[in-house]
């Protein structure tokens, strides 16, 4: 429930975007492709992070409209 709550605060849900683009754009500086740890991985990676934070960003941006249009 706790969480629930949480996940419907606009603030939260910028801070989760903002931690997800930060490491998405970090990560390939940090995991490098190898033999046990392929270059498809680490882009999927990369792009489910980039998905998220674009995602939690614009649920935070249209959520924030929405408030505006109630008050």
């Amino acid at each position: 429930m706790i969480l629930r709550n949480r996940l419907n605060d606009r603030n939260a849900m910028r801070t989760i975007g903002l931690v997800c683009l930060i490491l998405a754009s970090v990560w390939r500086w940090f995991v490098h492709p190898t033999a046990g740890f392929g270059s498809d991985l680490v882009d999927g990676t990369a792009g489910l992070l980039y998905g998220l934070s674009i995602g939690c960003l614009l649920l935070s941006v249209r959520r924030g409209q929405c408030a505006r249009h109630e008050a």
